[in-house]
């Protein structure tokens, strides 16, 4: 059964993997037009789509015009197949893995471009909206999404943009959908945190001054995961430290 996940992630990750540049590039035909080669633009064959293997068989290269294929597609593959994976150990998997597709969606879009797409954050924020609803966790989520929208709006307002894109308000509305608002915070405060230890390693490493502009959504995303899966372990151990 565990196999199957696996596959079914690769499949979701490989339609990530086409769905990101395409969004970001305006291409037309997104859903039912037939994958093509970035430079050459030739049409890929079922042989030339196979996620990751395809990637390993013909080297990271593209099988006719030799122009490299970048190593993103099959990352984004294989995190999502792993994603799916450790999520098929939870309940409701069905719905977990649309909402972690989003949130990878939200990882690697902002990751490379430095923006978010509302053709994808928008239905992403309904479907988190209507899953509390089914679930009962109205009210935690509603709560969540106003802790997400306050804490970045506010940011937005005062620097007038500087600080951070308004793309994060949104994401901020769906971590706290997804999560309800105890989870929220735990999040909020994990991406900060994570955020930080990243900025001053660049730093550090001088592969970034204090003027470089780092995106915010991957470490949202990744706080995201983090407070989903042991955010009540984070809760508990912050108690009891407080007892």
């Amino acid at each position: 059964m565990k196999i199957y996940i696996l596959l079914i992630g690769l499949i979701v990750g490989s339609f990530l993997s086409m769905l990101i540049p395409r969004l970001h590039n305006g291409e037309t035909g997104i859903f039912f037009g037939r994958s093509h080669c970035a430079k050459c633009k030739h049409t890929l064959g079922a042989v030339n789509l196979i996620p990751v293997f395809s990637f390993l068989i013909q080297r990271g290269k593209c099988a006719f015009c030799s122009a490299r294929i970048s190593a993103i597609y099959p990352i984004i593959e294989i995190t999502t197949s792993l994603t799916f994976l450790a999520l098929s150990f939870q309940e409701n998997f069905i719905i977990n893995a649309i909402l972690f597709s989003i949130l990878i969606f939200i990882f690697f879009y902002d990751f490379l471009y430095q923006e978010i797409h509302d053709a994808v954050m928008i239905p992403g924020i309904l479907f988190a909206l209507i899953s509390s609803i089914i679930f009962g966790t109205i009210q935690s989520s509603a709560l969540g999404a106003v802790i997400g929208i306050s804490f970045f709006g506010i940011q937005w307002l005062i620097s007038k943009g500087k600080w951070l894109g308004s793309g994060d308000i949104r994401i901020g509305a769906f971590m706290g959908l997804m999560l309800g608002w105890q989870l929220t915070l735990v999040a909020i405060m994990s991406a900060y945190l994570l955020g930080t230890i990243y900025s001053l390693y660049l730093l550090a490493t001088k592969q970034a001054s204090q003027k470089t502009a780092i995106p915010l959504g991957p470490f949202l995303s990744l706080g995201t995961a983090l407070a989903f899966f042991y955010g009540d372990v984070i809760i508990d151990r912050y108690l009891n430290l407080m007892i």
